[in-house]
């Protein structure tokens, strides 16, 4: 049988080993190429070698969002997403049945991924996945999006959102005015689609508009609490590890 060359994309360690072990188990014939922790690490080897078969990526790695690998090569090869956050927007990922995985992987999720690959590849295997993220990655920024309001669709400026946040695995736009709206978008492509200088990831939950900071305090921990107009029904929390790249950012957009 032909061997199933295969490439991940994971900086947790033992993920990446659990991931090979169930690989062995459900594919014999599958061969992991290389492991690789990081977004400039991935785009190097995709440079230097064969293309994969196959690829598992996780979403979010030491240095970014595995989408922007698409950006930074022109490689085209099927991906299987990972990530240990339900709130994403599994379905959004679901192209031609390359799959979505949660965290930790079981074994039958990971078994029916493979099985939904064979068929595919058999059937001539189509791109739109990694295509879509592409697309992403490569328009413009957004500058308003259709939401739906009582029985319209109407369109929402991207300047009159404070701030963007996940609550019970949907994500949510808050205004200035105090109005929330449904997106169907998940957040990590609201963040690729936001200008930087402009919007700030805090948090896995919230992404904030630079106009809708009132200011800071010191939290527990070494984080930070930001206080937000308007005011979020929950606190606002910057990581220890974030707050110094939060304050260079606040400070970069103040002397805008």
């Amino acid at each position: 049988m032909k061997r199933i060359r295969i490439l991940i994309v994971e900086d947790e360690q033992g993920a990446a080993n659990n991931l090979r072990y169930m690989l062995n188990e459900i594919v014999p014939e599958a061969q992991v190429m290389a492991v690789v922790p990081s977004i400039w690490e991935t785009v190097k080897w995709l440079t230097e070698n064969q293309e994969p078969d196959l690829a598992f990526f996780d979403i979010q790695l030491e240095d970014g969002l595995s989408f922007e690998i698409f950006r930074k090569t022109q490689k085209h090869f099927p991906v299987i997403f990972t990530t240990a956050f339900d709130q994403y927007a599994i379905e959004a990922f679901k192209v031609n049945s390359i799959d979505y995985l949660l965290k930790p992987i079981k074994e039958s999720a990971l078994a029916f991924s493979i099985r939904k690959y064979n068929q595919l590849k058999l059937a001539n295997l189509n791109l739109a996945l990694v295509e879509r993220m592409m697309d992403h990655l490569d328009n413009k920024r957004l500058t308003s999006f259709l939401v739906h309001f009582r029985d319209r669709i109407v369109p929402l400026p991207v300047a009159d959102i404070a701030y963007f946040k996940i609550e019970e695995k949907s994500v949510f736009a808050y205004t200035f005015d105090c109005k929330k709206y449904p997106l169907e978008e998940p957040l990590d492509l609201l963040e690729e689609s936001m200008e930087s200088q402009e919007y700030f990831r805090a948090n896995r939950q919230v992404i904030i508009n630079r106009k809708a900071v009132v200011d800071m305090e010191l939290y527990f921990n070494g984080r930070l609490k930001i206080n937000l107009n308007p005011a979020p029904d929950e606190m606002v929390l910057v990581s220890r590890a974030r707050a110094s790249l939060f304050k260079k950012w606040l400070k970069g957009v103040m002397r805008q």
